[in-house]
């Protein structure tokens, strides 16, 4: 019992094969001078199955095949065989069944387009990207199976890293119907905007962001982009007001934008309306953080009686590692203050404690890190990197 639940996909696979031989058997079953040829191709379809159930699949498949001579009854028999073979991780005889098959000069166009998919599948899976990329296009130029190739065709551009191709590639899957690309355009442009930048290409930077928020207008990620540009441009009034916006659209990224909206405020000189600012995100929601810069920000601008004042009003109402070691350290600044070793040590845990604390964590498989990945390296997903935001004390 326990065999079958394990192998149960391969079993579905191979019911083409099953129904096959019911037929063979069917249409001989009249015909007594074929009764041998019968039995055993009902000994081979047994044994195979006895080979599939043993783990044994590379001698299980050849006997399967070895039942199911290529005729256009049996193409789907053999690509279904041809998947298991890919599957199992045996891809030369996937590519081997499916160049078969394509050598048929008699498969009808349909078939001969399923057939170069699915090599090009193969190809992709032992990273051929190449060729797969070819077949692919053959795919596409045969007028069947298009939206799927083009698919595949998405998956080797992103892994190139070949953007302006990905753009185009999805732009012409949105117009077959699939409307939810939108957001991983935006992905794309803001990759060419990035490369823009690297070069210095300010402008056209600039451009591919505007780009990216056309096809999906709450793009976190151009916004970020325009406020690093309004910011290298010295243009920090249009660097706040993205600032802004983004804080609007999604709140949970404002950890990612806050050493840029430090700098804008402190390029303009005004500090103090940066940290009214800043208490105005903080009654949003708690959980962001900003305890410790705000502290940081008044002792400059009012000093450090009112940071005290602010410290205490707010760790009473809302536990925060941050805030708690610079209540420390203002505590430290004091004359009257004499730091004892228990509360040093107390002081370096709390410091290790803040360095340890990830800082980005993908919200679909839980891959953290402590810079912001658009593209998460460990289930390939984009825009699911948030950065982590609460206090450890209250999630204890």
């Amino acid at each position: 019992m326990e065999d079958i639940i394990t192998y149960w996909p391969w079993l579905f696979l191979l019911l083409p094969v099953a129904y096959l031989f019911g037929w063979v058997k069917g249409r001989r079953h009249h015909k007594s001078d074929d009764d041998n040829c019968t039995n055993s191709l009902s000994s081979d379809y047994f044994r195979g199955l006895n080979y599939l159930l043993s783990d044994q699949q590379d001698k299980a498949l050849p006997v399967f095949l070895r039942l199911v001579q290529v005729d256009n009854e049996t193409i789907d028999t053999h690509l279904a065989l041809a998947t298991i073979y890919r599957r199992s991780g045996n891809l030369d005889r996937a590519i081997e069944v499916h160049q078969n098959l394509i050598a048929r000069p008699s498969l009808s166009a349909n078939y001969r387009s399923k057939a170069l998919l699915e090599l090009g599948r193969d190809y992709l899976a032992a990273g051929l990207f190449d060729r797969a990329e070819g077949l692919f296009n053959d795919v596409i130029k045969s007028g069947h199976n298009q939206q799927e190739a083009r698919q595949f065709m998405l998956t080797i551009y992103q892994q190139e890293k070949e953007w302006s191709e990905a753009i185009k590639i999805a732009k012409a899957l949105i117009q077959q119907g699939d409307d939810n690309l939108r957001p991983l355009i935006a992905q794309f442009y803001c990759e060419v905007s990035d490369q823009f930048f690297s070069k210095g290409n300010t402008r056209q930077a600039e451009s591919s962001a505007k780009d990216a928020l056309s096809y999906y207008p709450v793009c976190i990620r151009a916004m970020i982009i325009k406020i690093r540009n309004a910011a290298s441009l010295k243009k920090y009034k249009d660097a706040i007001k993205t600032v802004k916006l983004v804080e609007q659209t999604d709140l949970d990224y404002f950890p990612a934008i806050l050493s840029d909206c430090l700098h804008s405020y402190r390029e303009l000189g005004k500090l103090g309306e940066l940290v009214k600012y800043l208490k105005h995100v903080e009654t949003r929601r708690a959980d962001l953080n900003l305890m410790e810069t705000i502290v940081n920000l008044i002792v400059e601008v009012e000093g450090d009686e009112a940071a005290f004042k602010y410290l205490q009003g707010q760790l009473s109402k809302t536990p925060d590692i941050n805030g708690l070691s610079a209540y420390m350290s203002l505590l430290n600044k004091q004359d009257s203050y004499s730091e004892s070793s228990d509360i040093h040590n107390i002081r370096q845990i709390l410091d290790r404690m803040k360095n340890n604390l990830s800082q980005f964590q993908c919200r679909k498989c839980g891959y953290t890190s402590g810079t912001l990945n658009w593209q998460c390296p460990s289930c390939n997903s984009w825009g699911e990197i948030k950065p982590v935001t609460g206090n450890i004390n209250a999630k204890n």
